[in-house]
């Protein structure tokens, strides 16, 4: 396709007809991505195999209270597999040339990253569900848990961590290597600056990770006291919050300005 064309199609794409229209064709995005890229290679080593073995090198040797391995690892499994599809989505796309037939469709960009954060956010959350039910299980701390705090943790930083992943998908390549390096050499950074499986210290480096504010979310869920004090879960909600929300507007900002460089 020449620039001419480019131009030509990006002008005369049909616009959204109304913003639940546009939801809607979002969860025909979700559908697809979920049937394809739930399996591929690098989303079941980011989402699934990582966890374990990082679970394994922070935990092994160590004594470590049992509302601490919780946290740290619904935490650590909820972040990896919620970033996991979104940056191979588009360079796949690319190389297929499926994301050029996408975008000659009467659906916008903002539309398709909407449907991988969808993607993103159901992987996510239905397999951190996974080792919240075992872990609870195994340590019989049922009758602590506060289901009306975590399950909306769960939501809102799956939905955070979902948008970010955006955002390590926006270089315009058709390689998905290129973007695992990209996604390896940020997330895992954060991972070992993040409180997981030992107490948050509030006045540490640890408050620049998001990641911090979801496993207090965890930890406050089974023992009723926030790390930062009374008003701990409303700062922890608003910050996952604001983080989201400033990931999926520079998502969308990026991506709009780097999708026509994939043709």
């Amino acid at each position: 396709m020449t620039q001419d064309n480019e131009e030509d199609v990006f002008a005369n794409r049909p616009k959204a007809n109304t913003f639940f229209n546009q939801l809607k064709r979002s969860f025909s995005i979700t559908k697809k991505d979920l049937r394809i890229y739930y399996n591929k290679g690098p989303v079941v080593i980011q989402g699934i195999l990582f966890p374990i073995v990082l679970f394994i090198a922070f935990t092994l040797g160590r004594d470590i209270e049992n509302i601490y391995l919780i946290s740290g690892l619904v935490t650590m499994v909820l972040f990896l597999t919620a970033t996991s599809i979104g940056p191979v989505v588009f360079p796949w796309e690319t190389r297929q040339k499926t994301l050029e037939r996408l975008l000659t469709c009467p659906i916008s960009i903002r539309t398709i990253l909407l449907g991988n954060i969808w993607s993103s956010f159901t992987f996510g959350s239905l397999f951190a569900l996974v080792p919240l039910i075992l872990a609870s299980s195994i340590f019989r701390t049922w009758g602590s848990m506060k289901p009306w705090i975590i399950i909306p943790g769960i939501i809102i930083a799956a939905l955070a961590f979902s948008s970010f992943s955006l955002i390590l998908s926006v270089p315009p390549t058709d390689t998905p290597a290129n973007t695992m390096m990209l996604t390896i050499s940020i997330k895992f950074p954060l991972v070992f600056i993040s409180p997981l499986f030992m107490p948050i210290d509030p006045t540490s480096y640890v408050l620049i990770s998001p990641l911090t504010y979801f496993v207090d979310i965890i930890n406050t869920g089974f023992t009723g006291t926030s790390a930062f004090g009374s008003y701990g879960l409303l700062l922890d909600f608003g910050v996952l919050l604001a983080f989201g929300l400033v990931f999926l507007l520079l998502a969308f900002f990026l991506h709009g300005k780097t999708v026509q460089k994939r043709f």
